[in-house]
């Protein structure tokens, strides 16, 4: 009972803060944008949608953590914390709603970057640009194990191509070409409708079989190359999905290109937003039961200053990791490893 009326309370000042923020970061977004937008009002409530969505990588996690700020100040004034206390309850037990309800919140964000949620900043971009509904990726050069790829055309959406061109290598000589004006992703595997092929052949003298050109109907290749990871990759962005971006780095890593970016973004979309929860059990345990130990006012303006100014210094090694100034392993999961210790710290020594 205890439990379920601590949660309620601070999901709901989670929830205020977090509609608050949104329509704050939404709506200063909109008037700075709003000259780029198109006239269409259908594509500006989507553009709102897309970027409030995108935000949430920033006011979830600071929504959780003022959320229980707010709620032990509110505790604190009416000494409902004192009173739960002195009934017998543990602060380990009533750290318990919070935490649980900080980590569900933060694990039902993370699971949304299995999804095309992290899509929506992509998208809006592509609405103030006017290209919301050609999205397309040209002239991308890739190598993919022993492969060179030529596209013209990415459609990643539509999963898509135009103008193919792939160059086969063996031991670093080229053995095969192939060419196709049309190919699309199924089954986990290019199909190219109508393919031409050239083989080389090994020419060990001049009565040796030359060059043979075949022309094949639904020829298969790149088995595993997802359009999306293509384009990305291509392009810089950091719009991966979390099985793409595992995926992605399987793929580079076993090619020998560096993957540091690509692992800062995997680091950052699963290890980021779970910080908030152990912010929460840091601010819990380092503040009095009682407004009698301590200044309410300062209180308040020192933990959103230093829990912005944490968030702040999390988000920027986030990013210098993903530019791949740092390593992602140092600029995130020391951070995340030293942080969940010094909780732990804290929750053996209250307990």
């Amino acid at each position: 009972m205890l439990g379920r009326y601590l949660a309620g309370i601070y999901l709901r000042y989670t929830l205020l803060i977090l509609v608050a923020l949104e329509l704050l970061m939404s709506g200063m977004d909109y008037i700075g944008a709003q000259d780029k937008l198109p006239d269409s009002a259908n594509l500006k409530m989507l553009y709102l949608i897309f970027k409030g969505s995108a935000a949430l990588k920033v006011t979830l996690p600071i929504s959780v953590v003022f959320g229980v700020i707010v709620t032990k100040i509110h505790l604190i004034r009416r000494n409902e914390l004192v009173a739960t206390y002195a009934l017998g309850a543990s602060r380990s037990r009533v750290l318990q709603p919070f935490f649980l309800s900080s980590l569900t919140l933060s694990l039902i964000y993370v699971s949304a970057y299995f999804t095309a949620f992290t899509q929506f900043e992509e998208k809006a971009e592509a609405i103030k640009q006017n290209r919301y509904f050609s999205s397309s990726t040209n002239d991308l050069f890739l190598k993919y194990d022993e492969s060179y790829i030529y596209i013209e055309r990415l459609f990643p959406l539509k999963k898509e191509a135009e103008g193919v061109r792939i160059f086969q290598l063996e031991n670093k000589e080229l053995k095969r070409y192939v060419e196709a004006k049309f190919a699309r992703f199924e089954e986990g595997a290019w199909r190219f409708p109508k393919a031409k092929i050239i083989e080389k052949p090994k020419v060990f003298g001049l009565q040796k079989e030359g060059i043979k050109i075949l022309e094949i109907n639904d020829y298969r290749a790149l088995e595993g190359f997802k359009p999306e990871i293509m384009d990305t990759v291509f392009e810089g962005k950091t719009s991966f999905m979390i099985h793409d971006a595992a995926l992605a780095i399987w793929l580079l890593w076993d090619q020998g290109i560096d993957t540091t970016r690509i692992r800062g973004v995997f680091y950052g979309l699963i290890f980021l937003p779970l910080f908030a929860p152990i912010f929460v059990v840091v601010i819990f345990f380092t503040v009095p039961i009682s407004s009698r130990f301590f200044n309410l006012a300062l209180f308040s303006s020192a933990a959103v200053f230093l829990t912005l100014a944490g968030w702040g210094l999390l988000f920027t090694l986030s990013q210098l990791s993903i530019s791949g100034t740092l390593l992602p392993e140092l600029a995130i999961l020391l951070p995340f490893a030293a942080a969940v210790m010094f909780a732990g710290y804290l929750f053996k020594k209250e307990s």
